[in-house]
């Protein structure tokens, strides 16, 4: 019995040289504690763990009174810190409770945190709990960032064309140990960009690994053509991330021009009906109709072959569209382009001509003028004396010119074609009529 005291006694020596770093002696008491204290740890959410250190094992349990020497009696929790060699990385001890670890009437159980100081960032700590008989309980802990990971931090949509929906994804990870809930999953402006699915919150994400999947999608408008930017933010008690987020609409648009064909009796658009895409992505041209007066048509069949795609920032010039009468007046007709523009306000193309009255309506009493088909002869007559009469060509060419010196002129056609002018000057002022010369 006296040998088995003495072996107590300098286990109790021993034990108590290896605690360390500050231990206080223990007062003797009955028994013997060679049992370190217990640690457990439970991982909560943001990086912490909740800890709790006990002093239960009593062999016999309850202790003898007084405990024998062989009995196993629980000293009590003299001290819970976090080691300092080596020392902790970006964790802290909190809420230990209780605060204080008496010898007298000891503390046989006690709970405290350790939090990571940085959520966005892992730690790494020791922590070292000592009962009053200096045995010690060392526990190594690595917890990692807290903080959400997102499988990018930026998303791009390229290139939608407007009327159309693209579809992006992103997926939040949770890289701890400890639960992690979504507090609020948002876009920042939310017009064009929107969340379509994993979007409930709150909603929690297992440790080790879970995962969560977010699903949105860009409508764009015509007001995207420039590009359109978003933020889409997820928040956690623990912190947030964001994504940005842009796109930009694809926007085709027609583009045309009206045509005026002037004072004629016959003419074409040269080199024909251009139309041009503004936009920037294509655009397809599936028909060319024509409303208004019949004297204007579009040739046909359509060249280049209908339906035909028009590159962004290009153009393509179609078959011709001509005006032709033999009637004077004025004219109008509208041309209709049919495509997918986005869009499409430009796809009516005006077409107008006029030509001059004719010689009874207004030169009346003053003088006629006829075409002589069989002589190709240009007849003038009623002239006044001294009247200066001019022919000239639908280009601005003089033909010929002559000072009446009778009522009746004849000007030699033979060599001219088409539609030429005849003016007459005179007292009264200035006529014409267009005569077209067929043969």
């Amino acid at each position: 019995m006296k040998k088995l005291s003495l072996l107590a006694a300098f286990a109790a020596i021993v034990v108590g040289a290896q605690a360390g770093d500050g231990a206080r002696t223990a007062v003797p008491q009955p028994g013997i504690d060679t049992l370190a204290p217990v640690v457990t740890a439970t991982a909560l959410p943001c990086g912490c763990r909740e800890f709790t250190a006990t002093e239960l094992r009593n062999i016999p349990d309850p202790p003898s009174t007084p405990p024998k020497e062989r009995d196993q009696v629980e000293s009590g929790i003299q001290r819970i810190r976090l080691a300092t060699d080596p020392r902790a990385v970006n964790a802290s001890l909190s809420d230990l409770t209780p605060a204080a670890f008496p010898q007298d009437n000891s503390v046989k159980s006690a709970t405290f945190k350790v939090c990571l100081t940085d959520k966005s960032k892992p730690g790494e700590f020791v922590v070292e709990v000592t009962d009053w008989k200096n045995n010690i309980t060392r526990q190594l802990v690595k917890v990692a960032a807290a903080t959400p990971a997102i499988s990018v931090t930026s998303f791009d949509f390229g290139l939608v064309k407007v009327g159309q929906t693209a579809n992006g994804e992103v997926t939040v990870t949770n890289g701890g140990d400890g639960p992690m809930i979504l507090e609020e999953i948002s876009f920042q402006n939310g017009s064009r960009v929107s969340v379509t699915a994993g979007g409930s919150t709150p909603y929690e994400i297992p440790a080790n690994g879970g995962t969560h999947k977010i699903t949105f999608t860009y409508t764009p408008t015509l007001a995207s053509e420039n590009g359109d930017e978003d933020v889409l933010t997820v928040k956690t008690p623990c912190g947030e991330v964001k994504v940005n987020v842009k796109g930009r609409g694809g926007v085709s648009r027609i583009a045309t021009d009206d045509w005026d064909a002037g004072v004629t009796f016959d003419k074409c658009l040269e080199p024909g009906l251009v139309v041009r895409n503004t936009g920037n992505v294509d655009m397809v041209v599936t028909a060319l109709s024509i409303t208004g007066a019949p004297e204007f048509t579009i040739s046909s069949p359509t060249t280049p072959p209908l339906p035909q795609t028009i590159a962004a920032g290009g153009s393509v010039t179609f078959t011709k569209v001509c005006f032709k009468t033999d009637k004077p007046g004025d004219y109008t007709a509208t041309i209709e382009v049919v495509s997918d523009a986005t869009d499409g306000a430009d796809n009516k193309i005006n077409l107008k001509a006029s030509n001059t009255t004719s010689v009874e309506d207004e030169i009346g009493q003053t003088a006629r003028t006829w075409f002589d088909a069989g002589n190709s002869m240009v007849v003038v007559e009623t002239i006044r004396p001294q009247s200066v009469v001019t022919i000239h060509d639908l280009q601005g060419r003089t033909l010929a010119s002559a000072v009446a010196d009778a009522s009746t002129m004849r000007f030699d056609a033979s060599s001219w074609n088409g539609v030429v002018v005849v003016s007459f000057t005179s007292v009264d002022g200035q006529v014409a009529r267009s005569l077209s010369l067929r043969r």
